[in-house]
């Protein structure tokens, strides 16, 4: 890894894949991309891509359940071909396990990803079947400055511009959920793809009071069931509570969100005692909560954990159908009273963790509640959060372990993964992650040595 992004080697790499994808014509092509709405979207743009070029190509999921020997077993044939192509969209940087599957075939594979290497790639030979395209590797940060979205869309664009260009909203939706941010604050790559694609007109950029989860909603609703920010004393909150706050400060609750003044916000930010005003994208040929680019992409998150099969199917729709419509408010119903629950929780605070048991808060929710207390930073920022409990089936601890950007910037870089590590070392429990986040399975004498002793691993 190097400090400073190093945007020509970068862009040379980029160049070199796209040169190879259409000197090399292949008889078939396989994209196997990440279960999220950054991967869905990527996928959709390669997806097109190989449509308007005529090419036949099957597709597949990746969800990280399994070990990648495993998962390709099934898609690979037996004999190695070299008329075969895959692509990889938003997955394939763990080279550790990916090269020598790689090595021992003959197929070409494209990976084209934004996530951090589990290697360092520079003692590695790259076999010669194998385009590794991540922009990690040239000094770009994979959470703030490309997303898998924007990185497909750029080798995309460079093989067929104008649809692909065309199709430029897909990489917004997939920018809005990854970034979890609003667009003004967008940095490097993406801000440069998103600035390109308003050129173009493939969506439309919008400026008010940003309640992400519920910029389609009423002022009520938006308040209530906004996750980004999560607002302490509204969020989850009885509608009596959010009535009696909106006749306060004389504004309708049945007044849209996007609809709402500059006076308006004023009254709303002052009162309420925080700042969401900022920029967010449209999609115009969308209606609903699908016209709005973080909310198309938080159906698409909740999707992909759902029924995947939906989560493919919506991002071509214009409106979303009463199934995927039920499930999105179930989950901001969930998430919100989660939030409003566990800032009320008891804790155990050290020098730079916080443990939350989570016995209140469905385990299945423990993942997401952790992620939106940390964004929204509900607790301190520059403490990693530790939210979980005991798994009753197997009586293990199971955690939820989430890091803010400003704690990633006040300790050198260092987050969530190597802490991982560092207590599967001594511990040897399951689990893994990124910089901002992961989660760990240990033995309840493990869970409680590691809180006794927390400061040794952070």
């Amino acid at each position: 890894m190097i400090n400073k992004p190093n945007r020509k080697k970068f862009l040379e790499e980029l160049d070199n894949a796209v040169d190879k994808f259409i000197d090399h014509p292949f008889d078939k092509y396989i994209c196997i991309s990440h279960n999220d709405a950054d991967g869905i979207s990527s996928l959709n743009i390669i997806q097109n891509l190989l449509s308007r070029m005529g090419l036949d190509y099957d597709f597949f999921i990746y969800n990280r359940s399994v070990s990648w020997a495993n998962y390709l077993e099934g898609i690979l044939t037996r004999k190695p071909n070299d008329r075969i192509c895959l692509i990889f969209t938003d997955v394939g940087s763990n080279i550790s396990e990916l090269i020598p599957i790689i090595r021992s075939r003959k197929e070409h594979f494209f990976i084209l990803d934004h996530h951090e290497l589990d290697s360092d790639i520079t003692s590695i030979q790259l076999p010669e079947n194998l385009n590794f395209v991540n922009p990690t590797i040239y000094g770009y940060d994979g959470l703030d400055h490309i997303s898998g979205a924007t990185l497909t869309y750029m080798f995309a664009k460079k093989i067929k511009p104008k649809p692909v260009i065309k199709q430029g909203w897909l990489a917004i939706v997939g920018m809005a959920g990854d970034t979890l941010r609003s667009t003004d604050k967008l940095e490097s790559f993406n801000r440069e793809i998103y600035d390109e694609l308003l050129d173009e007109e493939g969506f439309q950029d919008n400026e008010g009071l940003c309640l992400f989860g519920s910029m389609h909603e009423t002022i009520k609703n938006g308040l209530k069931y906004s996750i980004l920010p999560f607002i302490s004393g509204l969020g989850g909150e009885d509608d009596q509570i959010l009535n009696a706050f909106l006749k306060k400060n004389q504004i309708n609750p049945k007044k849209r969100v996007i609809d709402l003044d500059f006076t308006e916000i004023k009254r709303i930010q002052d009162d309420a005692g925080f700042e969401s005003h900022g920029h967010y994208a449209t999609i115009p040929q969308k209606q609903g909560l699908l016209n709005f680019a973080f909310e198309h992409a938080l159906l698409l998150n909740i999707l992909c954990f759902k029924n995947i099969n939906s989560a493919i199917s919506i991002i071509q729709r214009k409106t979303t159908t009463f199934y995927s419509k039920g499930i999105y408010y179930d989950y901001l119903f969930n998430l919100t009273n989660n939030l409003r629950t566990l800032v009320k929780l008891p804790r155990f605070e050290a020098e730079k963790a916080i443990f939350i048991e989570a016995a209140e808060i469905p385990a299945s929710n423990w993942s997401d509640t952790a992620s939106f207390t940390v964004v929204n930073e509900l607790l301190d920022p520059y403490k990693i959060l530790f939210l979980g409990g005991e798994e009753m089936k197997n009586h293990t601890i199971k955690l939820s372990i989430r890091c803010s950007r400003k704690y990633l910037e006040k300790n050198n870089g260092i987050g969530v993964n190597t802490v991982i590590n560092r207590i599967k070392h001594d511990f040897s429990g399951m689990g893994g992650g990124h910089k901002l986040a992961g989660g760990l399975r240990l033995s309840i004498p493990s869970f409680n040595s590691l809180k006794a002793n927390i400061a040794n691993y952070i």
